[in-house]
Formats: C-alpha cells, structure tokens, sequence
C-alpha cells in the first residue's frame, strides 16, 4: 500500500453534489438529469489519473494506461471505494459524495468469471473470502464485526500512508510486514493503536493484502525485477552495484506523471533499496 495522489475534484462532481447535497452513490450513477452519470465517470477516471493506475490498497494494475481508451480497457477491474461509510448521514457531511473519501481500487479477487470461462488468478483465486482483499475484505471485515463500519484510526486510508519513509517490506513468500525500523521511528496521528507498526499490521490485516492470490502476484513480479536486475549488471560491467539500481530506479519509478506507476509498486520501491529511495526524494515524490 502506497501514499496515493488526488487529484483536484471533478467539476462534475462538484455541480451534482450541489445540485443534489442528499443525492446518495447509486443516485449519481444513474441520474443523467443532473449529470450524474457523467460525474461518475469524471470520478473514476479523475482517481485512477490521480493514482496512476493502481488500486489504492493492493497495488494491482487497474488500468492499462493514463487515458480514456487505457482506462475504459480495464473498466471492469476498478470501482470507487468510499473509506468512511457512504451511508452514514449522522452529520452535515455527505461521505458518498466527498471528494477525499473517494479511491479507485480492483475488486478485490470478488468478480467470479461465468461458470467455464478460464479465471485469471492474479484477479480470482478460490476459496474465499481467504482470497478476497481490498475493499472487499474491508467490508467482510465490517460484516464479520472484526473493524468498526467508520475505520479511521484503525487502518490507513491512501493518504494517510506517508510517502517517506516506506512503511512496507515483504517476505520471501510475498506477505507485506511492516518495516521495523521505518514504523518504529514514526508517529501517525490518529492512530488507535499504541504505535505505527501495529497500525500498519493492521492495516494489513483488515485489507489481507498478505492473502495467497496477491502473495502469489508478487512473487511473480518479484522473480521478473530480479530478472531485470541481473540484465542491467550483467550489461554494465564494473559498474557500481549502486549506479545500477538507480539506474533502474530512474526506468521503473518514471517521473512522468503522465505514465503508470508498476504494479506492486511498494515492493519495487522496497527491493531496489536506497537508490529508490534518494531518486524518489529527487522527484519530490508525493504518490
């Protein structure tokens, strides 16, 4: 789980919300009288920008580029999720609508392909819920009683993950930990934990980012940068090991805002070590 960018609010968005401050989520998307329909596109499209085509939990790819055609290609991999409860109407605040409680992610391994149709397991994977994540898990989670309907507090939200330090590391089997040096030696406010390293835990935890499908995911991804990484040694001999990985760090972690991140960005960012982290600082990297 990475710090996400946000982009600024659709102007769409805005006029519906202003149109309609009651309107619920599933008003918007099909309302085409107040220009609802279109404020939700603006949104999706706006988010998945914003976050350059990664979920906001896994990291997953959900879209197969910037524009409209790259996005629309994957449109059936992302959906809006609202961190704090849409339907909550307790206060003046209406959370469905709210531009800062709206991410894009995958849908989190719960869209089973027909009866025989092949199932890419980097998408699903049974059984589940052992292989839901994301806002799915979230809400099982929810469901279950184990997490609070309104989560603040008790896992991150995407802008609340700093972009320094990495708060992430990952086990040989893929399973995402919390960095004991990085989350020992900071404080997030908010937090109802006693400190960053069981927030980040369970965060984890209420996401299953750790689950056996996006496990599986990263191992895959892990073997093809170790793969990209003896190529670039073994194609600059005398090279300082060093010069190589940010060499690297400056093809993969691209400063275009404009070009998607990689998937499992977190990891890449954690496996090329120091010079991610010294080409990211140079970028001023937000998310």
């Amino acid at each position: 789980m990475k710090k996400c960018r946000k982009l600024s609010e659709p102007p769409t968005l805005e006029a519906y919300r202003l149109a309609q401050p009651q309107g619920s989520w599933d008003q918007m998307r099909n309302d085409s009288f107040y220009g609802g329909q279109q404020a939700y596109t603006d949104v999706k499209r706006t988010l998945v920008r914003g976050q350059r085509c990664l979920c906001a939990y896994c990291e997953i790819e959900i879209a197969g580029g910037m524009d409209d055609a790259g996005i629309n290609a994957k449109k059936h991999e992302q959906r809006v999720e609202h961190f704090h409860p849409k339907e909550d109407r307790s206060g003046t605040l209406n959370w469905a609508l709210h531009w800062s409680n709206l991410w894009a992610v995958c849908p989190g391994g719960s869209q089973r392909p027909p009866d025989g149709i092949p199932f890419d397991p980097s998408r699903y994977l049974p059984p589940l819920p052992a292989n839901l994540s994301c806002d799915a898990f979230k809400d099982h989670q929810i469901q279950a009683g184990k997490l609070p309907a309104s989560p603040e507090g008790w896992l991150l939200a995407s802008d609340e993950v700093p972009a320094f330090p990495l708060l992430f590391q990952f086990a040989p089997n893929g399973t995402p930990e919390p960095h004991p040096q990085n989350c020992g030696a900071l404080a997030l406010p908010g937090s109802h934990y006693p400190n960053t390293t069981t927030l980040v835990s369970k965060t984890i935890e209420h996401l299953n980012l750790g689950c056996p499908r996006l496990n599986r995911n990263r191992c895959i991804a892990k073997a093809q940068l170790e793969k990209q990484i003896r190529k670039a040694q073994q194609s600059a001999p005398g090279v300082p090991p060093q010069s190589v990985m940010l060499d690297l760090a400056r093809r993969l972690l691209s400063q275009d805002a404009d070009s998607p991140w990689p998937q499992y960005f977190s990891l890449v960012r954690w496996r090329l070590g120091d010079p991610a982290e010294a080409h990211l600082q140079s970028l001023n990297y937000a998310g």
